[in-house]
Protein backbone atom coordinates (compact mmCIF):
# COMPACT_ATOMS: atom_id res chain seq x y z
CA UNK A 1 0.00 0.00 0.00
CA UNK A 2 1.36 3.42 -0.92
CA UNK A 3 2.30 5.82 1.88
CA UNK A 4 1.15 8.73 -0.30
CA UNK A 5 -2.46 9.86 -0.50
CA UNK A 6 -4.26 12.46 -2.62
CA UNK A 7 -6.92 14.77 -1.18
CA UNK A 8 -9.38 16.21 -3.71
CA UNK A 9 -10.86 19.64 -2.93
CA UNK A 10 -13.42 21.46 -5.08
CA UNK A 11 -13.40 25.28 -5.08
CA UNK A 12 -16.65 26.78 -6.36
CA UNK A 13 -18.00 30.19 -5.32
CA UNK A 14 -19.52 33.30 -6.89
CA UNK A 15 -16.35 35.14 -5.81
CA UNK A 16 -12.84 33.93 -5.05
CA UNK A 17 -9.74 35.97 -4.30
CA UNK A 18 -6.25 34.50 -4.15
CA UNK A 19 -4.14 37.39 -2.96
CA UNK A 20 -0.71 37.80 -4.51
CA UNK A 21 1.63 40.78 -4.25
CA UNK A 22 -1.21 42.59 -2.50
CA UNK A 23 -0.08 45.54 -0.44
CA UNK A 24 -1.52 48.79 0.80
CA UNK A 25 -4.51 50.03 -1.19
CA UNK A 26 -4.56 47.53 -4.09
CA UNK A 27 -5.43 43.91 -3.28
CA UNK A 28 -4.93 41.85 -6.42
CA UNK A 29 -5.66 38.17 -7.06
CA UNK A 30 -3.95 35.52 -9.16
CA UNK A 31 -6.07 33.75 -11.77
CA UNK A 32 -5.94 30.51 -9.77
CA UNK A 33 -5.66 29.34 -6.13
CA UNK A 34 -2.23 29.92 -4.58
CA UNK A 35 -0.41 27.45 -2.39
CA UNK A 36 -0.51 30.00 0.45
CA UNK A 37 -4.29 30.34 0.05
CA UNK A 38 -4.85 26.57 0.04
CA UNK A 39 -2.52 26.20 3.03
CA UNK A 40 -4.40 28.95 4.87
CA UNK A 41 -7.69 27.15 4.27
CA UNK A 42 -6.20 23.91 5.63
CA UNK A 43 -4.77 25.73 8.66
CA UNK A 44 -8.19 27.19 9.42
CA UNK A 45 -9.77 23.74 9.18
CA UNK A 46 -7.11 22.32 11.53
CA UNK A 47 -7.31 25.26 13.93
CA UNK A 48 -3.67 26.30 13.35
CA UNK A 49 -3.17 29.93 14.40
CA UNK A 50 -1.45 32.28 11.93
CA UNK A 51 1.42 32.74 14.42
CA UNK A 52 1.90 28.96 14.85
CA UNK A 53 4.94 28.44 12.61
CA UNK A 54 5.47 24.89 13.92
CA UNK A 55 1.95 23.93 12.89
CA UNK A 56 2.59 25.49 9.49
CA UNK A 57 5.87 23.55 9.08
CA UNK A 58 3.96 20.27 9.22
CA UNK A 59 2.43 21.16 5.85
CA UNK A 60 5.74 21.90 4.09
CA UNK A 61 5.97 18.44 2.56
CA UNK A 62 2.59 18.66 0.82
CA UNK A 63 2.27 19.08 -2.94
CA UNK A 64 -0.54 21.30 -4.26
CA UNK A 65 -1.72 20.98 -7.86
CA UNK A 66 -4.60 23.00 -9.32
CA UNK A 67 -6.98 22.17 -12.18
CA UNK A 68 -9.10 24.99 -13.59
CA UNK A 69 -12.49 23.93 -14.94
CA UNK A 70 -13.84 27.42 -15.48
CA UNK A 71 -12.02 30.74 -15.38
CA UNK A 72 -14.40 33.66 -15.09
CA UNK A 73 -13.84 37.40 -15.24
CA UNK A 74 -12.53 39.77 -12.61
CA UNK A 75 -14.43 42.13 -10.36
CA UNK A 76 -12.80 45.13 -8.68
CA UNK A 77 -14.56 46.22 -5.50
CA UNK A 78 -13.98 49.81 -4.37
CA UNK A 79 -13.80 50.36 -0.59
CA UNK A 80 -13.39 53.42 1.58
CA UNK A 81 -12.34 53.21 5.22
CA UNK A 82 -12.53 55.91 7.85
CA UNK A 83 -14.75 58.45 6.11
CA UNK A 84 -17.99 60.07 7.31
CA UNK A 85 -17.40 59.72 11.05
CA UNK A 86 -18.07 62.45 13.60
CA UNK A 87 -14.66 63.46 15.05
CA UNK A 88 -16.26 64.24 18.44
CA UNK A 89 -18.31 61.08 19.03
CA UNK A 90 -16.63 58.51 16.74
CA UNK A 91 -12.98 59.45 17.09
CA UNK A 92 -11.90 55.82 17.53
CA UNK A 93 -13.19 54.91 14.06
CA UNK A 94 -11.25 57.59 12.18
CA UNK A 95 -7.98 56.57 10.49
CA UNK A 96 -4.91 57.99 12.20
CA UNK A 97 -1.58 59.03 10.76
CA UNK A 98 1.66 57.60 12.14
CA UNK A 99 2.32 61.04 13.64
CA UNK A 100 -0.91 60.77 15.63
CA UNK A 101 -2.93 63.23 13.59
CA UNK A 102 -6.15 62.55 11.73
CA UNK A 103 -5.65 60.82 8.41
CA UNK A 104 -7.60 61.03 5.20
CA UNK A 105 -10.22 58.52 4.14
CA UNK A 106 -8.44 55.34 3.00
CA UNK A 107 -9.39 54.07 -0.45
CA UNK A 108 -8.82 50.43 -1.45
CA UNK A 109 -9.39 48.43 -4.63
CA UNK A 110 -9.92 44.69 -4.12
CA UNK A 111 -9.98 42.14 -6.93
CA UNK A 112 -12.10 39.00 -7.09
CA UNK A 113 -12.51 36.16 -9.59
CA UNK A 114 -16.12 35.78 -10.72
CA UNK A 115 -17.73 32.41 -11.41
CA UNK A 116 -14.47 30.42 -11.43
CA UNK A 117 -14.26 26.72 -10.56
CA UNK A 118 -11.13 24.85 -9.56
CA UNK A 119 -10.11 21.41 -8.45
CA UNK A 120 -7.19 21.19 -6.03
CA UNK A 121 -5.28 17.98 -5.33
CA UNK A 122 -3.18 18.02 -2.16
CA UNK A 123 -0.81 15.07 -1.86
CA UNK A 124 1.53 13.85 0.85
CA UNK A 125 1.91 11.39 3.69
CA UNK A 126 -1.21 9.25 3.97
CA UNK A 127 -1.55 9.71 7.75
CA UNK A 128 -1.32 13.49 7.44
CA UNK A 129 -3.77 13.51 4.54
CA UNK A 130 -6.28 11.52 6.61
CA UNK A 131 -6.02 14.21 9.31
CA UNK A 132 -6.52 16.97 6.75
CA UNK A 133 -9.52 15.19 5.21
CA UNK A 134 -11.22 14.94 8.60
CA UNK A 135 -10.50 18.61 9.33
CA UNK A 136 -11.87 19.86 6.00
CA UNK A 137 -15.11 17.94 6.60
CA UNK A 138 -15.44 19.28 10.17
CA UNK A 139 -13.37 22.49 10.31
CA UNK A 140 -12.47 24.09 13.63
CA UNK A 141 -12.65 27.58 12.12
CA UNK A 142 -14.44 29.00 9.12
CA UNK A 143 -13.02 28.21 5.71
CA UNK A 144 -13.29 30.42 2.63
CA UNK A 145 -11.76 30.76 -0.80
CA UNK A 146 -9.12 33.42 -0.28
CA UNK A 147 -11.10 36.00 1.72
CA UNK A 148 -13.79 35.82 4.37
CA UNK A 149 -16.34 37.19 1.91
CA UNK A 150 -15.68 34.25 -0.46
CA UNK A 151 -17.80 31.49 1.08
CA UNK A 152 -17.79 28.15 -0.79
CA UNK A 153 -20.95 27.47 -2.76
CA UNK A 154 -20.32 23.72 -2.96
CA UNK A 155 -18.84 20.97 -0.81
CA UNK A 156 -15.07 21.28 -0.55
CA UNK A 157 -14.20 17.66 0.22
CA UNK A 158 -14.38 15.18 -2.66
CA UNK A 159 -12.42 12.28 -1.20
CA UNK A 160 -8.98 10.82 -0.57
CA UNK A 161 -7.47 8.65 -3.29
CA UNK A 162 -4.47 6.46 -3.95
CA UNK A 163 -3.26 8.37 -6.99
CA UNK A 164 -3.56 11.78 -8.65
CA UNK A 165 -5.53 10.55 -11.66
CA UNK A 166 -8.38 9.18 -9.52
CA UNK A 167 -8.50 12.40 -7.50
CA UNK A 168 -8.57 14.47 -10.69
CA UNK A 169 -11.31 12.26 -12.17
CA UNK A 170 -13.49 12.78 -9.09
CA UNK A 171 -13.09 16.55 -9.42
CA UNK A 172 -13.91 16.42 -13.12
CA UNK A 173 -17.14 14.57 -12.34
CA UNK A 174 -18.33 17.03 -9.69
CA UNK A 175 -17.42 20.04 -11.84
CA UNK A 176 -19.56 18.77 -14.75
CA UNK A 177 -17.17 20.68 -17.00
CA UNK A 178 -16.31 19.65 -20.53
CA UNK A 179 -12.64 19.56 -19.62
CA UNK A 180 -9.74 21.14 -17.79
CA UNK A 181 -8.83 24.55 -19.20
CA UNK A 182 -5.61 25.06 -17.23
CA UNK A 183 -3.32 23.00 -14.99
CA UNK A 184 -0.96 24.52 -12.42
CA UNK A 185 1.33 21.85 -11.00
CA UNK A 186 4.37 21.98 -8.75
CA UNK A 187 7.66 21.33 -10.57
CA UNK A 188 10.21 18.95 -9.12
CA UNK A 189 13.05 21.34 -9.95
CA UNK A 190 13.70 24.71 -11.60
CA UNK A 191 14.34 23.26 -15.05
CA UNK A 192 11.07 21.36 -14.96
CA UNK A 193 8.91 24.45 -14.45
CA UNK A 194 7.98 27.44 -16.58
CA UNK A 195 7.04 30.01 -13.91
CA UNK A 196 7.92 30.99 -10.33
CA UNK A 197 5.52 32.38 -7.74
CA UNK A 198 6.20 33.62 -4.19
CA UNK A 199 3.41 31.68 -2.53
CA UNK A 200 5.02 29.09 -0.25
CA UNK A 201 4.12 30.36 3.25
CA UNK A 202 6.85 30.57 5.87
CA UNK A 203 5.10 32.76 8.46
CA UNK A 204 1.54 34.01 8.02
CA UNK A 205 1.79 36.47 10.92
CA UNK A 206 4.85 38.20 9.44
CA UNK A 207 3.70 37.65 5.83
CA UNK A 208 6.87 35.83 4.81
CA UNK A 209 6.80 33.63 1.70
CA UNK A 210 9.29 31.58 -0.31
CA UNK A 211 9.40 30.98 -4.08
CA UNK A 212 7.74 27.95 -5.65
CA UNK A 213 8.50 26.63 -9.11
CA UNK A 214 5.40 25.63 -11.08
CA UNK A 215 4.39 24.38 -14.51
CA UNK A 216 1.39 26.10 -16.11
CA UNK A 217 -0.26 24.25 -19.00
Amino acid sequence: MSDTAYLALYFDAPLQSWGYASKFDRRTTLAYPTRSGVTGLICAALGVDRADTEGLRRLDTLTVNVYAFRMGGRLTDYHTVGGGYNPKTEKQKICRRASGGTGDTVQTWREYLEGSRFGVVVSGDAALLAELAAAVQDPKWGVWLGRKACVPASRLYEGVFGNEEDAKAALCRVSKAEGIVRTISEAADFAGGNDTVMDRPLDFAKRRFAPRRITVE
